[in-house]
């Protein structure tokens, strides 16, 4: 660094020789321009900063979060039918998210606007120019020229507001979100996006005119021959008569009979007729019917308990003969 501040004092030394010379053989002492300014001139038409976007809207995208980020984008590339068209979403989505990584990267208005030319470019050789992946590569290292050279001689590609590591950064950027991506940038480009037509067909009714005296009811919109025939409820089916002979009469009296005497005996008390036998084999039906079941499961449970044990006391002799001499 310290060589370098004395190479360019060196120069400056030279610049001031010169001029107070050309003073000096000037007779009308006549004014001359400078290399400094031409010289700021020239750096201000190399840089890469606000060639595409200025430094307004660079410090508006900075102070947006990625929705307000992704509008203003849109409208300063009109890129409205980023909904329905897949290259305007596939650009935008590359411009946003190549902004907000500036963003989180913290660069400056300057650096933003020239990382975002950079990326432009690259995708504008992909769009229009129709580069290789391998040309397009070899463009993006001319960009990156000049970024903290060793030797001074050595040209800035316009984007030497950037240090080494920033540089290495948007060189892992780039690849990741480009380079990696190429075939699908090329084939959204290159080919013609299929277009799909969703239509609905909607069938309207329209009514009659009145031409009748009584038009078709305006609930049903039919006719009230069709309402009559095949949505109103139909009448209900007359009961067949039926014939009753004298036999027919004396068997209904008998079964009405034979009714009664069934009823009459219903409402009597049933246990009461009960014996001590019935009710004791009833109550052993009962418990057989219940306990069975479980007389069984705990005979299970105690036969296994009882393999258990006797496991256990074999094991008890086995070590006893084992431990004795």
């Amino acid at each position: 660094m310290a060589a370098k501040g004395q190479k360019v004092g060196g120069k400056g030394s030279k610049s001031a020789l010169s001029n107070s010379s050309q003073a000096k053989g000037d007779p009308k002492n006549k004014k001359k321009v400078t290399l400094e300014g031409d010289d700021e001139a020239d750096e201000k038409e190399g840089s890469l900063a606000y060639k595409i976007l200025s430094e307004d809207q660079c410090k508006t995208l900075l102070g947006q979060d990625v929705d307000e980020m992704q509008t203003t984008l849109c409208d300063i590339f009109k890129l409205h039918n980023y909904t329905t068209d897949l290259r305007d979403a596939g650009v935008l989505d590359y411009y946003t998210g190549a902004v907000w990584w500036g963003k989180e990267q913290g660069f400056l208005p300057q650096q933003l606007s020239g990382f975002f030319t950079v990326i432009h470019i690259l995708l504008d050789n992909v769009k229009e120019q129709h580069m290789t992946m391998v040309d397009n590569l070899k463009e993006f290292k001319k960009l990156l020229i000049g970024i903290e050279p060793e030797y001074q001689q050595i040209k800035s590609a316009g984007l030497d507001f950037f240090n080494t590591q920033q540089a290495k950064a948007v060189t892992t950027y780039v690849t990741t979100c480009l380079f990696q991506h190429y075939k699908l940038y090329e084939l959204m480009f290159n080919q013609t996006q299929a277009e799909e037509i969703i239509g609905t067909d909607l069938e309207i009714e329209t009514a009659k005119p009145a031409s009748v005296p009584f038009p078709p009811p305006l609930d049903e919109g039919v006719s009230q021959e069709m309402f009559a025939s095949y949505i109103a409820t139909p009448p209900p089916t007359p009961e067949p008569e039926v014939v009753k002979s004298e036999g027919g009469l004396a068997g209904e009296e008998e079964g009405d009979k034979a009714m009664e005497e069934l009823d009459t005996k219903l409402d009597t008390d049933i246990f009461s007729e009960l014996t001590v036998d019935d009710v004791r084999a009833v109550i052993e039906s009962v418990a057989k019917e219940l306990l069975d079941p479980l007389q069984s499961e705990i005979a299970a449970k105690l036969r296994e308990k009882e393999n258990v044990l006797i496991g256990r006391i074999n094991k008890v002799h086995k070590v006893a003969e084992d431990g004795s001499p």
